[in-house]
């Protein structure tokens, strides 16, 4: 069975145009819905399946530091979510997200109520120590699933961003600011190997009940 890469990461992540079809040879090939022709061939060295992440972060050593934590706290409460996608076909999404402490507070759980488009997702963020990062999932109601490699954390612009690893075939560029306690602001950009832009979307959450 096909696996859509879902993009959403105000909500998400890799986008939803786009499929993981199995080959024949051992790589995976990206074909877009509405261009059967295209395929991205991204080498197998560089995919990093959900499974095998969530082992590689469950067998990190140690609790998260107090200041890794504040980062992900953040993201906790219920928020009023609105997400415009602005490429390649203008479109608009809102719902409610409320995004709570898991796993002995190892992890945050995100959870979508439905959203207007009729789907919903959920999504799981931690602080991987080993590459001093923050790694994101997200699960859709359609049956696909998102990573996002483990971001970086701006302090002074108060900014997780995160970036494809290098030598993928689609770029993409994720950012999320929190100008303040009850604002978070989300940007996504997703390009193939040519620049071309296949995905881009802009997210404002509003905090509720405060």
């Amino acid at each position: 069975a096909t696996r859509a890469l879902q993009c959403s990461l105000g909500e998400a992540v890799l986008c939803p145009r786009m499929r993981m079809v199995p080959p024949a040879r051992p790589e995976l090939v990206i074909q877009e819905d509405d261009m059967p022709s295209a395929t991205l061939t991204v080498r197998p060295a560089w995919i990093m399946l959900v499974t095998g992440v969530l082992v590689g972060v469950l067998a990190a050593p140690g609790p998260a530091a107090h200041a890794d934590q504040d980062v992900l706290a953040l993201f906790l409460g219920q928020w009023k979510v609105r997400v415009r996608t602005l490429q390649p076909t203008p479109a608009e999404v809102t719902y409610i997200e409320t995004y709570r402490w898991v796993l002995d507070r190892k992890f945050i759980r995100g959870e979508t109520q439905k959203k207007s488009d009729g789907t919903s997702d959920v999504v799981f963020g931690t602080y991987d120590q080993q590459v001093k990062g923050y790694p994101f999932w997200v699960f859709s109601s359609t049956g696909s699933y998102s990573y996002l490699a483990p971001g970086k954390w701006d302090a002074t612009r108060r900014i997780l961003e995160w970036k494809s690893p290098p030598g993928w075939d689609v770029h993409y560029l994720a950012r999320c600011a929190f100008p303040d306690r009850r604002s978070r602001d989300c940007t996504l950009l997703i390009q193939d190997w040519k620049g071309k832009v296949l995905l881009e979307q802009a997210t404002s959450a509003v905090r509720r009940n405060e």
